[in-house]
């Protein structure tokens, strides 16, 4: 690959310590929108598909359905009536009814310039990589690189094509929203999606590399802009839209789906959750059954998922729940000594199947700027990044339209970065292995990973890239 240069860019040091709808909320706290938009809900439907009638049923209620995904008997409806939840459970073609849970970004700090680069080892930032270096990425390389014959779709904030490390690989593009939104195939709002994006397929053409280099990668854009007050809003996805996303990627015959993004339900509210929890199921599921290995990372709130208080998507079986590491003593890999942490902010518990780099800043309990060490973004996770942070809708820049918003890399933390790395690996053994089911490239990742001690902690291990492709 012939080395090209570029024009120093300023990248973002994207300290990102929460997880999508997660970040420092007690453990309920995202599981349905604000009052904002408190008429919006859930509805699961008994049996198979949705039926005939669903129209009236929810009009005989108090409300209007709005949309269903009939392959899971889903449906999602408005009504301003507070009786509408229990006059609609009173049907006996509805199982369950919810306010239809919403998922918010991370919040993030800003700052640090970086410089450019050419192919996967020699790629201009390639010495900051030690997160692809730990789950021995170079190492699978020497049997596979991964194939545009194996997709992984990234559900997320959509990611920007037009990024030198990942226009080769972005074979796929669709939004998703709910009807008040116009949704973009471009990143419209954010960067996060870039960034996940750049750790599972990044190509190394100029800075940086990804897990499965040559992969295919499929970009969904599920946020939106929704007002939570008068003129103020918050960047958020609705179940709907991350559900009709996945079994969009199902249907197109994609490999693995990618979510860094969640939430919590508090199993103890009973008929108040029940719906989410079973719709979350049915959608695992049904992706599941269609071939799809579905990566989720665990959450940011440093909180034990044991007991009644579950992480979603993550914590249902169908899907592989990943936890965060940071790596000591030094911001590298391999060096002699190096070991494992988990990050202080990572979730953790019995649901948690795997870990991978989610980097931290050196601290083992912080990324306090009064204690953090100078050379604190070696130790966060470099990637691709797109420019864009909005929080208004008339602050949509005009490069949304011209799908050529400035890219860049940028360093960030969170499992929201963990999950991708485990999203790669997968990639890599589906592109190897090609028979294998959803449950058994799944099962190769905890089969073959690293070992690290608790598995509270970091459940079977660290993925580990050169095994599950060799074994």
């Amino acid at each position: 690959m012939s080395r090209r240069s570029v024009l120093s860019l300023l990248a973002i040091a994207a300290l990102v310590v929460g997880l999508i709808g997660a970040a420092g909320a007690p453990p309920n706290a995202a599981s349905g929108p604000d009052a904002a938009d408190e008429d919006r809900y859930l509805v699961v439907f008994r049996g198979q598909g949705v039926p005939n009638n669903a129209d009236a049923i929810v009009s005989n209620a108090g409300g209007s359905l709005v949309s269903t995904l009939p392959s899971v008997g889903l449906g999602f409806a408005t009504s301003a009536d507070p009786g509408f939840a229990d006059a609609l459970r009173s049907s006996d073609r509805v199982a369950e009814v919810d306010v239809e849970p919403r998922y918010a970004l991370p919040e993030s700090v800003t700052g640090h310039a970086v410089a450019t680069g050419t192919d996967p080892t020699e790629a201009a930032f390639w010495d900051l990589q030690w997160n692809i270096r730990r789950v021995h990425a170079p190492e699978a390389w020497e049997t596979t690189t991964g194939s545009h014959d194996t997709v992984v779709a990234v559900i997320d904030t959509g990611v920007a094509w037009n990024h030198p490390d990942l226009a080769a690989n972005v074979v796929y593009a669709a939004c998703f929203s709910t009807p008040a939104w116009e949704c973009s195939e471009y990143p419209d709002l954010h960067w996060h999606g870039t960034h996940v994006a750049g750790t599972v397929a990044a190509t190394g053409a100029v800075g940086v590399a990804g897990v499965g280099p040559d992969l295919g990668i499929a970009s969904y854009n599920v946020f939106e802009l929704m007002e939570v007050d008068e003129d103020e809003f918050a960047v958020l996805a609705s179940f709907e839209a991350i559900a009709a996303a996945m079994l969009d990627a199902a249907d197109q015959g994609f490999d693995v789906i990618n979510m860094s993004l969640g939430a919590f339900i508090d199993m103890a509210d009973g008929r108040d959750t029940a719906a989410t929890w079973t719709a979350v199921q049915r959608v695992g599921e049904a992706v599941q059954r269609q071939g799809v290995t579905t990566i989720v990372s665990a959450g940011n709130a440093a909180f034990s998922l044991n007991g009644r208080v579950k992480s979603v998507p993550g914590g249902v079986a169908a899907n592989t729940n990943v936890a965060a590491t940071g790596i000591r003593p030094d911001p590298a890999f391999p060096q002699e000594g190096a070991f494992d942490v988990l990050a202080f902010y990572s979730n953790f518990g019995a649901s948690v199947e795997i870990a991978a780099p989610g980097g931290d800043c050196g601290l083992p309990d912080s990324c306090d700027p009064a204690t953090r060490p100078p050379n604190f973004l070696d130790y966060t996770i470099l990637s691709t990044f797109v420019v864009l942070s909005v929080t208004h809708p008339d602050d949509i820049p005009p490069c949304v339209d011209t799908e050529d918003c400035p890219v860049t890399w940028g360093f960030a933390i969170g499992t929201s970065m963990a999950a991708p790395h485990v999203s790669g690996v997968a990639g890599l053994v589906r592109d190897e292995f090609p028979h294998f089911n959803a449950n058994q490239v799944a099962n190769q990742l905890t089969r073959t990973a690293e070992p690290l001690g608790d598995r509270q902690l970091f459940g079977h291990g660290m993925v580990d890239a050169h095994a599950a492709v060799t074994r």
